[in-house]
C-alpha cells in the first residue's frame, strides 16, 4: 500500500521565520507610514500627523496635544515595534499553517485577510481596551 504524499512548501526554522517576519513588518510599516503621511496631506492635515497618532498610543494624549518633538521619536518607535510584532505574527501563522504555503494566491488572500483584521482590531477593538477613543472617532477614510 502506498502512502499518500502531500506536496507542500517546506517549513523554515523558527529564527528564519522571526527574521523574515520582522523584515516584512518593517517593509509593511514603511509602506503604511508613507500612505498615512500622503493621506494626511491630501486631507488637509500635517505631513507628520501620523507620528502624533502613533505616539498617542503609549502617551495617552490626544494627537493634537502632542508636540512634534515628542511625537516623532515616540511615534516612530511605537509604529515600528507594532509593525515588527505584526510581521512576526503573520510569518508565524504562515509557518504553522502549511496550507498557506501551498500557493501564492492563497498566501496573498490570507495576507489580505490578516491585514484587514489588523485594521479592524487596531481601530475598533484596541481603542476601547486601552482607552484611546480618538481612533474610533477619526473619519473612516483617514483610518484606512
Amino acid at each position: 500500500m502506498m502512502d499518500a504524499q502531500v506536496d507542500r512548501a517546506p517549513a523554515r526554522d523558527t529564527s528564519a521565520v522571526l527574521v523574515q517576519g520582522a523584515i516584512g513588518g518593517i517593509v509593511a510599516g514603511v509602506v503604511f507610514l508613507i500612505a498615512e503621511m500622503i493621506g494626511s496631506v491630501l486631507l488637509g492635515g500635517e505631513l507628520l500627523a501620523p507620528f502624533k497618532a502613533f505616539a498617542s498610543i503609549p502617551l495617552g494624549q490626544m494627537p493634537p496635544d502632542i508636540a512634534i518633538g515628542t511625537a516623532l521619536p515616540v511615534g516612530f518607535v511605537t509604529h515600528f515595534v507594532l509593525s515588527i510584532l505584526y510581521g512576526v505574527i503573520g510569518a508565524a501563522i504562515v509557518q504553522f499553517v502549511p496550507a498557506l504555503r501551498s500557493s501564492a494566491m492563497i498566501l496573498v488572500v490570507a495576507a489580505t485577510i490578516f491585514g484587514t483584521l489588523l485594521w479592524v482590531i487596531n481601530f475598533f477593538v484596541f481603542p476601547d481596551l486601552i482607552n484611546r477613543p480618538w481612533f474610533k472617532e477619526a473619519p473612516m477614510v483617514a483610518q484606512f
